[in-house]
């Protein structure tokens, strides 16, 4: 009985870490007071996760699909296609070739079928909302996303909604690693994501997902999705990781100012912390009992990160 690594060959390829944006806004203000997403002021937002050393931003436009390539080459930033599917709000279809409508089985189908990958949003937003305003779409409830099928991921923690609030009622939880260790506990593989979800400058480099890939082509981005390649993170990089198929070793710190300190957690289904340790560096020996296992690493400056999942082999299969 063997587990799948995510991050098999860490360390000794020439993948890099790319700081990616899969969940951005950029809401104008029409003479009558309406809002709407458009390409004016785009190029100052871009700038704004350049400066924040971000190599990857796909705008998500609300039911909208916007051309950003344009602004690459001049700003030095590789953006890809990509909607917030909001009939149900929400899923993000990233490298989706069209905007999409429909029921959210149809529309992750549609957008896998473009050659795109599909997350789902913010599952743990406030289904009270939907009393407050008309502004506010309907939402993908968890009952809804539950059993959704072909989405790569699920975002783990989405950095504007726990800030947010409308007529004093708050958008909901930032973090949902409680609908991921359900959802992977049931045996269904999400891999976590981390975002932004931005419409203010105020609420750009919150939350973000690194990915370990060779380049910043869609392909070989779309390749590390698929493979779990990734990190969710707020505010921490993955420095190394080894797994011998037996022991898991796991080194984070902050990316531009090393501690060499986090507190970490090995975490396995149902969100049962399995061995927690501080330092520099943290192990755990895999007994092959536990379906998977994943990782979580704390800061003393509030700083997270969240590994993907080591999947045991008879749960959850072959993920690509």
């Amino acid at each position: 009985m063997g587990y799948y690594d995510p991050y098999q060959g860490f360390g000794s390829d020439d993948r890099r870490w790319l700081k990616a944006q899969f969940h951005m806004h950029n809401y104008r203000k029409a003479e009558d007071g309406t809002l709407y997403e458009s390409l004016d002021g785009m190029e100052s937002f871009f700038q704004e996760y350049k400066d924040c050393d971000f190599q990857i931003v796909a705008h998500s436009g609300h039911n909208k699909l916007l051309d950003t390539s344009a602004l690459d080459e001049p700003i030095g930033i590789r953006s890809f296609p990509n909607e917030e599917y909001v009939d149900y709000d929400g899923i993000l279809l990233v490298g989706s070739k069209r905007a999409h409508r429909g029921e959210p089985q149809d529309v992750i189908d549609a957008c896998v079928a473009d050659g795109g990958f599909a997350i789902i949003c913010h599952p743990n937003q406030n289904p009270a909302l939907n009393a407050v305003s008309d502004l506010i779409p309907t939402l993908l409830t968890q009952e809804m996303s539950k059993p959704l099928t072909g989405a790569v991921g699920v975002e783990i923690y989405t950095g504007c909604l726990s800030r947010r609030q409308m007529s004093g009622v708050g958008f909901g939880l930032s973090l949902a690693t409680d609908y991921w260790d359900e959802a992977l506990g049931s045996g269904r593989l999400l891999w976590g994501f981390a975002t932004d979800d931005s419409h203010q400058g105020y609420e750009i480099n919150v939350g973000w997902t690194d990915i370990l890939a060779g380049s910043d082509d869609f392909a070989a981005v779309k390749d590390a999705v698929r493979r779990g390649a990734v990190v969710a993170s707020r505010g921490m990089r993955l420095y190394d990781w080894a797994f011998d198929g037996a022991r898991l070793e796991v080194e984070a710190d902050l990316p531009y100012l090393r501690t060499f300190d986090a507190e970490y957690s090995f975490i396995g289904s149902g969100g049962k912390v399995l061995h927690s340790a501080r330092g520099r560096r943290a192990s755990y020996e895999v007994d092959g009992s536990e379906p998977y296992v994943r990782v979580e690493a704390r800061n003393a400056d509030g700083s997270i990160l969240w590994t993907q999942p080591l999947l045991r082999d008879d749960v959850f299969g072959a993920p690509v």
